[in-house]
């Protein structure tokens, strides 16, 4: 077998692998959107696709057209986003730091984010100083999670374990604003919300991820090398320190704009980049967008079966 031979075959089977990878992402895709139109119809006032077609393609002063446009819709899209946008920040996360328990959640970062989200709040600043507020404590998070994992004998289980304990002092703190709010605030806090979703939310959320997903793809390459060794990475000319930061920052942004909206969704971002690697195994340029489509995934589903035991 010459060097052509050998070069086409491995050219075949690149080309069968991404053919395989991108029927992934079209199914996960063609499923996003399946499930869409099938959250969309179910709510407090019940309504028929055709109704929700109608409503959608019509935009009038009905019913109808009220419930999908100022309701349903916002709180679809927001759940997408948000989906997506946690996803993709865990699977960032958990390729930086090699370690498939990290995501902003286990490390803090989702709770500090929440946490200066409501001390914006009660400042009464406006949305983007809000959203800068939520930015500055996941970053405070993320360098003193940084700084941990630098120490002489931290195992990868320390590290998160360290991040869990900033995890519940940040809930901790929040807790006592919640409790302010009564039982519904701490409901709220504990578990995300998506109820109150609105177009102004949507829109900054979906923002934020339109930025950060084309920089984080970007990394993509850089992630996979890494994955073998620094220095390995260092030999191939990719400077590790500034890939890693540059990631671990994006991911945080992602989160900081999210969390301020939602609340606190910890499994999100956990479980997506778990199920997109056992999928799509270890090649970043694939984890991002199927990590992203599984969270979307995950969301609606969360209020599909909210929706079907409300309405049982």
């Amino acid at each position: 077998m010459n060097i052509h031979e050998i070069k086409g075959e491995i050219e075949e089977r690149y080309a069968k692998y991404t053919a395989r990878k991108f029927g992934i992402l079209f199914a996960l895709l063609t499923s996003l959107v399946i499930l869409a139109i099938l959250v969309t119809p179910l709510g407090a006032a019940s309504l028929s696709i055709g109704e929700v077609f109608h409503a959608i393609f019509s935009r009038g002063s009905s019913r109808a057209d009220i419930i999908i446009w100022q309701l349903r819709l916002p709180r679809i899209l927001m759940a997408i986003i948000c989906g997506m946008g946690l996803a993709l920040s865990g699977a960032v996360v958990q390729g930086v730091l090699h370690n498939p328990l990290a995501s902003p959640f286990t490390l803090g970062v989702s709770s500090a984010a929440f946490f200066g989200g409501m001390i914006g709040g009660a400042f009464g600043v406006g949305m983007g100083l809000n959203v800068g507020f939520a930015f500055f404590f996941g970053m405070l998070a993320l360098f003193l999670i940084y700084g941990i994992s630098k120490r002489r004998g931290m195992t990868p289980e320390t590290v998160i374990l360290c991040g869990i304990c900033l995890m519940y002092l940040f809930l901790a703190l929040t807790s006592v604003a919640g409790m302010m709010g009564g039982a519904i605030g701490m409901s709220q806090i504990l578990s995300g919300f998506l109820v109150s979703s609105s177009w102004e939310s949507v829109l900054t959320t979906a923002i934020f991820l339109i930025i950060t997903f084309p920089l984080l793809m970007w990394c993509a390459r850089d992630l996979n090398a890494m994955a073998l060794g620094d220095d390995t990475a260092t030999s191939v000319g990719i400077n590790v320190n500034r890939t890693r930061m540059i990631s671990m920052v994006l991911a945080t942004l992602i989160v900081s704009a999210i969390v301020c909206f939602t609340g606190v969704i910890g499994f999100v971002c956990l479980i997506s980049p778990f199920i997109a690697r056992s999928v799509m195994g270890n090649d970043h340029r694939f984890i991002f967008p199927s990590s992203a489509l599984i969270g979307a995934l995950l969301l609606l589903e969360r209020i599909l079966s909210q929706e079907l035991q409300f309405n049982r």
